[in-house]
């Protein structure tokens, strides 16, 4: 197996790298697209948004990690809209810096006509393109030569939320008002529902000056962010979760006091410790926790192995097409419907399994073998044995995986999904917790349909995956967006383990 510069114990817990990133691009890439408010209408004729260039730190309680710059361009036909974020992320000892920028062209009454957006890690990139074409995205990700096209039925016409603001304060904000959203993230690709709620006035002091601001609370995926809008429509800062927030400041103030050695390491402040020392974990055949902290409503705690009653969950390990509960075997469930496992065969923007590499490198691996939990097993150790185990911070996709023949838990879950579905096998990828020194550390792996679903762990070569992989979600990236509500937040007390 190829370890690379890491230990396979010391990636153990950096899906929490993806969730991270998504919680901070709800504060730094809020020029990300949302569409028109259901409680308001469109932009007026004659309305328009005004120029101007704003600046923020970005600071992790009081450290100082980044920046971001946006700036709207009036043109003749519309607008431009650019947003960078610089940051230094510090993530299982190792510093990382991560710029992101977004180039919006808007039509005239603000709507999205195309944007381009970059994610930067190192030696890691990633592009996303699209334009608007009636009721669909058309979406191109990847660099040149491997460009992938897909199409995304848009549920409301999109919008920068870069000119919400002004816009909110053109029709003036009220105190106690309530607004719904959907907002569209070109990182997971998704929209998902927002919610705006006016909580009150505030004074702001910055930098000395004192600001007479609406406080304004919003909710996305159950994360509550605060934002303080000024008389112009202007940000003048943001709170988040785990002591994210942003401040408006000056360009010359923006660049400096950057710590280049962040102190907070965000995989261990996001971990759980365990009230249990579990020393064999692969042994396990059936945990029981209790999670307090989070609603499980919306969260998919409840599916395949796992069993949720009230704040209780139960875990236990497939053996022979049946699951235990509370000791005791389970009769085995109803075949998936054929429909059910389509989604589930599909290539998508990120798990490329329809390309041609994917699918002749699936064919070499499986061989002749037919039956689907040896073929499974087959893709799952060359995987395991191919990948070096590497923290890596982007956008997981399969193609740029196959090609760098590293990454952590993100990479591995879609790289073995991808490879999966190309050789005709249904699976999943979920996120949640997993089990290492004395902790629980948010992970990634995947469900697979083998006549039945299995748990499969590509990065830690597991098939079924230890009973100690909790999932709370399970789906796409834009699925797995639901993971801010949990991280910070959960509780996990041990009941019961053997």
């Amino acid at each position: 197996m190829k370890f690379g510069k890491k230990r396979l114990f010391d990636i153990l817990g950096f899906g929490v790298v993806l969730a991270w990133l998504v919680m901070m691009g709800v504060l730094v890439k809020r020029s990300y697209f949302e569409a028109a408010p259901v409680t308001l209408s469109t932009y007026q004729e004659g309305s328009s948004l005004e120029e101007n260039e704003t600046w923020m730190a970005i600071y992790q309680h009081d450290n100082k990690i980044g920046f971001t710059r946006s700036r709207i361009i009036k043109q003749s036909d519309g607008y431009v809209v650019l947003e960078s974020a610089v940051m230094n992320l510090r993530a299982i000892g190792d510093i990382h810096r991560i710029s992101t920028e977004i180039i919006g062209h808007l039509n005239e009454d603000a709507s999205l006509r195309s944007f381009v957006f970059q994610l930067v890690s190192g030696m890691v990139r990633f592009e996303a393109r699209g334009r608007v074409e009636g009721k669909c995205l058309i979406l191109n990700t990847g660099l040149c030569g491997e460009r992938r096209k897909s199409e995304i039925l848009l549920q409301e016409k999109p919008f920068l939320s870069i000119g919400l603001w002004p816009h909110l304060l053109k029709r003036g904000l009220i105190v106690g008002a309530h607004y719904r959203l959907s907002l569209f993230d070109p990182s997971v690709m998704a929209q998902r529902p927002v919610e705006v709620n006016v909580v009150g006035r505030e004074t702001v002091v910055l930098d000395g000056r004192r600001w007479e601001a609406f406080k304004v609370k919003t909710i996305f995926a159950g994360l509550e962010i605060f934002t303080w809008i000024g008389p112009n429509g202007e940000r003048l800062k943001e709170e988040g979760l785990m002591g994210l927030r942003l401040v408006k400041t000056t360009e010359d103030e923006a660049r400096v006091g950057i710590s280049s050695g962040p102190e907070i390491d965000i995989v261990e402040a996001a971990s759980i410790s365990s009230n249990k020392v579990l020393a064999e974990p692969s042994n396990l055949v059936y945990l029981k926790i209790r999670l307090d902290g989070i609603d499980p409503g919306g969260l998919d705690l409840n599916t395949g192995r796992q069993g949720l009653t009230g704040s209780v969950l139960e875990i236990a390990l497939e053996s022979n097409g049946r699951r235990y509960e509370d000791g005791t075997i389970a009769a085995e469930k109803p075949l998936p419907q054929k429909v059910e496992l389509e989604p589930c065969l599909k290539a998508d923007p990120l798990i490329q399994s329809d390309h041609p590499r994917i699918k002749i490198l699936a064919r070499k691996i499986v061989g002749e073998v037919k039956e689907d939990e040896a073929r499974a097993r087959r893709i799952l150790n060359w995987v395991y044995e191919s990948l070096d185990k590497r923290a890596t911070v982007s956008v997981p996709n399969a193609l740029d995986t196959l090609r760098a023949r590293a990454g952590d838990c993100n990479e591995h879950a879609v790289l073995f999904a991808a490879l999966l579905r190309a050789a005709g096998i249904p699976a999943k990828v979920c996120v949640g917790l997993v089990y290492t020194r004395g902790r629980f550390y948010y992970h990634a792996w995947n469900e697979i349909f083998v006549g039945e679903w299995k748990t499969a762990d590509a990065l830690m070569g597991q098939m079924p995956a230890d009973v100690t992989h909790i999932k709370f979600v399970e789906g796409d990236l834009g699925r797995q967006v639901e993971m801010v509500r949990v991280i910070g937040r959960v509780k996990l007390t041990v009941l019961e383990a053997r």
